[in-house]
């Protein structure tokens, strides 16, 4: 459920020396940009650099798997991606081939470069869903991609891999 994360904000991993990359799809900017936000603050808090992370707009949610791929292809330094997005449900069934087009383009570029990508694509029934999952309180999914992130770095450096 939205907003309820395992674990308080202020016990989250620290992860200095991280690089990351955020990729974000233009449509829906005022919730997007809004998650975008609140990850940098997240990340800032847990001693991630601002100069280790970018920000890189997509066209659209279904074009972000192959963003992901060039950023890892390009610069092997970044430790992980986080990707946002708003599928926003209509009369057809497309967005539920937007969102599992993302999700396995994901798992095969994660697998590819052995590094984490954090799907924060959101698939919502109306705007005031995604207004609500990107607002300032707890429930933006940026908060829930930073704590996602640290988990995994942290696990992961723990194993030394």
């Amino acid at each position: 459920m939205a907003g309820y994360l395992p674990k308080p904000v202020e016990a989250f991993h620290k992860i200095p020396n991280a690089k990351i990359a955020i990729i974000a799809a233009m449509w829906h900017p005022d919730c997007v940009n809004a998650m975008i936000e609140r990850t940098r603050k997240e990340l800032l808090a847990v001693d991630v650099k601002a100069d280790d992370i970018s920000v890189h707009s997509i066209p659209g949610s279904l074009e972000l798997p192959y963003a992901a791929r060039c950023l890892f292809e390009h610069d092997d330094s970044i430790d992980a991606v986080i990707a946002f997005g708003v599928v926003l449900k209509g009369a057809t069934t497309h967005d539920d081939s937007v969102i599992q087009t993302v999700v396995d383009g994901f798992s095969r570029v994660s697998d590819r470069f052995h590094k984490p990508i954090i799907n924060e694509v959101i698939g919502v029934t109306s705007i005031e869903d995604a207004e609500k999952r990107s607002d300032n309180s707890i429930s933006n999914k940026g908060v829930e991609a930073v704590f996602a992130l640290t988990e995994l770095l942290h696990w992961k450096r723990s194993l030394s891999c």
